[in-house]
């Protein structure tokens, strides 16, 4: 099982359901671990519930365990970390005291925006990340960014993250685009992701993330994604 970690206070629901389906593409079952403050997953498609369960959406799985277990999702996270069912498990968070219940994984990316609360929310969570792990052991991340104007720049982010002992692996980059959020919403109502009409920065962003996890190049990320796409 390959355990992979999105951290940042962004909403990533979109981006997480377009990786999980291509992934799926590959033969490797997959499961998103809703870690988020206010349950993002919950209302993101039109299937998921509280059960307590791990429920299917379009060959692949979502689970809200702080939702529907509350005081009881750290047992079942701790249980779920060594359930060899699935080939690959997405955690997404954006809060500190859940992203210390989560298990280690094998990647990590950290997504964020321009704006100084985001860059502030995740010098937070990297700091709650590294609370406690050993200060001369250094970790690899990679750093997605939603970039919506030329400020700050890499220079300011990159100082302002100095200070955390992160080997930083690739950078990508994608805008907000209205084309996003019109398929975003149409998929809440639909049985069927639809992956059609997203930006190309997106899309490239997705066939690069799936590119890392599979550790294939990014040639045959991109004969995935077309083949998710088209997938009924």
């Amino acid at each position: 099982m390959k355990r992979i970690l999105f951290v940042g206070d962004k909403d990533k629901t979109d981006l997480l359901f377009y990786l999980a389906k291509t992934l799926s593409e590959s033969g490797k079952k997959t499961l998103i671990v809703d870690a988020t403050l206010r349950s993002d997953y919950e209302y993101a498609c039109p299937v998921v519930d509280v059960s307590g369960e791990p429920r299917e959406y379009d060959g692949f799985e979502i689970w809200t365990p702080f939702r529907s277990l509350g005081h009881d999702a750290g047992e079942a996270l701790a249980a779920k970390a060594e359930d060899e069912d699935y080939d690959v498990v997405l955690y997404d968070t954006d809060h500190a005291g859940r992203l210390a219940m989560l298990p280690e994984t094998d990647l990590r990316f950290l997504l964020l925006g321009c704006e100084q609360t985001s860059l502030q929310r995740s010098l937070r969570l990297l700091e709650a990340f590294f609370a406690g792990r050993p200060v001369a052991e250094w970790y690899a991340f990679h750093r997605i960014m939603i970039e919506g104007a030329d400020e700050p720049g890499d220079a300011y982010i990159d100082g302002q993250f100095e200070p955390f002992p992160i080997e930083w692996k690739k950078r990508m980059v994608y805008y907000p685009d209205e084309r996003n959020l019109s398929v975003k919403i149409a998929n809440q109502y639909a049985e069927r992701l639809r992956m059609k009409g997203i930006s190309p920065d997106l899309k490239k962003v997705v066939q690069e993330l799936a590119a890392v996890v599979l550790g294939i190049d990014e040639r045959e990320a991109r004969k995935l994604w077309k083949r998710a796409e088209r997938s009924k």
